[in-house]
C-alpha cells in the first residue's frame, strides 16, 4: 500500500526504492524533470512525466501513477490494480492471479461439464438397457418375455412398438411351426400308408411273373414293376427328407478333409462306371492336417446326392469334374457335369421341395428331392449350396462351401 510508505518516500534523506511495494516501478526526477534513478522502461518514464504534468492518476493501458514530492526531487510510482499473492515468491513463480482465477474457473466449469456428461450418459445408458435387451432377445427369437418400462416417455413409446412386434412375430413363428409340424405329420402318415399297398403290389407282381405270360404281358409286367420301384424310391426319399426336417442336431466329429474327399471320389468312380463316365478329381491343395467338424454320414449323403444327380445327367462316355479346395477357414467342393446345364427357372428353384427341372434335365426317375435334401444338410452345417452353369462347357455346376 503506497499510502503506508508515503511519509518515508517524501521525508527520507535518501530515497530508498526498496520500501516500495512489490509489483510497482518508479522514476526519480529532479525538480527540473531530469532523470536521477528509475527501473521503468523509457516509454513508461515518458508516460509517467506526462501523467504528472496533467495531474491524471490513471494512465490507461499503463496502469496507475502516483507522485510523491521530495525536497530533492519527484518520485513517480506506477502500479497495476490487479490481485497479487501475499507471498513474494508466489508472485514471481506463479501465473498472474487474474489468469489463475480465470483458468481455475474454466477448469471448474469443464469439470462440472464432464461430471454432468458422465452422469446423464450413465442415466441414458440405464434407460436404454430395456430397449437393447428387447432387441437382443428378438434377434435370438426368444419371444417369451415381458418388456420392462423406462422413465423416459419417448423410450416407452419405442418399447411399446417393440413389444407389439414381439407379439406379432411370436404368433407368426408359432403359426409357421404348427404348419411345419402338420406337414411333417402328413408326410409321415402318407409314407406309412403307402408302404402296405406298395408291398402288396410288389408281391402280386412277383407272383404274376411266376406264371406263364406272353411277350406283351411280360412287357406290361416290366413297366408295372418299374413303376412300383419308382414309387418305392419316392417314398423312401420323402421319408428321408422328413427325418431331416425333424432332425435339429448333428452328430459332429473331427474328420480328415482329405480322407473324406477321397471316399467321395471312390464312391463317384463306382457310380460313373455304369455309364463309362471319365471322372477327374482335383484335390491337390488339401493339406493332410485339414480337419472338418462335420456329421460325416449326413454330409456324405448330401454330396453323393449331388454327384448322383450329376452322373444321371452326364452323357455316357463324357466327363465329370470334381474339385475340392481348402481356402483359409472354408472347404469348397465343386461338382461340374457335362450335361445340358440348369435352366433359368431351375437355377432359382432346384433346391425347393418336389421341384423337377424342365425338359433339358428332366428324368422320370428323378423325384426332385436330391438337391433339397443336400441343401438342408449343408444348411445344418452352416454352409451354403449354390447352382450355376459353367461358362465354358455349359454343364451344371454345384458349389458347396462349408466352414472348417
Amino acid at each position: 500500500d503506497l499510502s503506508a510508505v508515503r511519509s518515508d518516500i517524501e521525508t527520507s534523506k535518501v530515497f530508498n526504492p526498496e520500501i516500495l511495494p512489490d509489483g510497482t516501478s518508479y522514476v526519480f526526477l529532479t525538480r527540473d524533470f531530469k532523470l536521477k534513478k528509475s527501473n521503468m522502461p523509457v516509454n513508461l518514464q515518458e508516460e509517467s512525466l506526462l501523467n504528472y504534468q496533467f495531474k491524471n492518476a490513471h494512465g490507461g493501458i499503463y496502469g496507475y501513477f502516483q507522485s510523491f514530492e521530495r525536497s530533492d526531487g519527484i518520485v513517480i510510482v506506477n502500479y497495476q490494480l490487479s490481485p497479487r499473492y501475499h507471498n513474494a515468491w508466489m508472485n514471481q513463480h506463479f501465473p498472474n492471479a487474474d489468469i489463475l482465477m480465470i483458468g481455475s474457473m474454466i477448469v471448474f466449469i469443464l469439470l462440472i461439464f464432464i461430471i454432468l456428461t458422465f452422469y446423464y450418459a450413465n442415466k441414458l445408458s440405464q434407460q436404454l438397457k430395456p430397449i437393447l435387451k428387447v432387441t437382443e432377445k428378438i434377434s435370438q427369437q426368444d419371444l417369451d418375455f415381458k418388456t420392462t418400462q423406462s422413465t423416459i416417455k419417448e423410450f416407452n413409446q419405442v418399447l411399446s412398438g417393440l413389444d407389439h412386434m414381439r407379439v406379432a412375430l411370436r404368433e407368426s413363428l408359432m403359426e409357421n411351426w404348427r404348419a411345419e409340424q402338420d406337414k411333417q405329420n402328413q408326410i409321415s402318415a402318407l409314407t406309412h400308408d403307402l408302404k402296405t399297398p406298395l408291398t402288396v403290389s410288389r408281391g402280386n407282381a412277383e407272383l404274376l411273373a411266376m406264371t406263364p405270360l406272353n411277350a406283351d404281358q411280360m412287357d406290361l409286367l416290366k413297366h408295372f414293376q418299374k413303376g412300383i420301384a419308382q414309387v418305392d424310391a419316392y417314398v423312401k426319399e420323402l421319408s428321408e427328407l422328413n427325418k431331416m426336417s425333424l432332425k435339429k442336431t448333428l452328430s459332429l466329429e473331427d474328420i480328415s478333409v482329405r480322407e473324406f474327399v477321397e471316399d467321395i471320389f471312390d464312391q463317384t468312380l463306382s457310380l460313373a462306371q455304369i455309364k463309362q463316365i471319365n471322372v477327374a478329381f482335383d484335390k491337390k491343395e488339401i493339406e493332410k492336417e485339414s480337419i472338418g467338424n462335420w456329421d460325416k454320414s449326413l454330409l456324405n449323403r448330401a454330396i453323393m446326392n449331388i454327384v448322383s444327380n450329376a452322373v444321371e445327367h452326364t452323357p455316357s462316355g463324357s466327363h465329370l469334374l470334381l474339385t475340392a479346395r481348402v481356402e483359409e477357414d472354408e472347404f469348397k467342393f465343386i461338382c461340374l457335369d457335362s450335361g445340358p446345364g440348369f435352366s433359368l427357372e431351375s437355377l432359382e428353384k432346384a433346391t425347393q421341395l418336389f421341384y423337377q427341372e424342365d425338359k433339358s434335365r428332366q428324368s422320370r426317375s428323378h423325384s426332385g428331392l436330391g438337391l433339397t435334401i443336400a441343401n438342408d444338410i449343408i444348411r445344418l452345417h452352416h454352409g451354403s449350396l449354390s447352382l450355376s452353369n459353367d461358362n465354358g462347357t455349359g454343364g451344371a455346376k454345384v458349389t458347396i462351401i462349408l466352414p472348417l
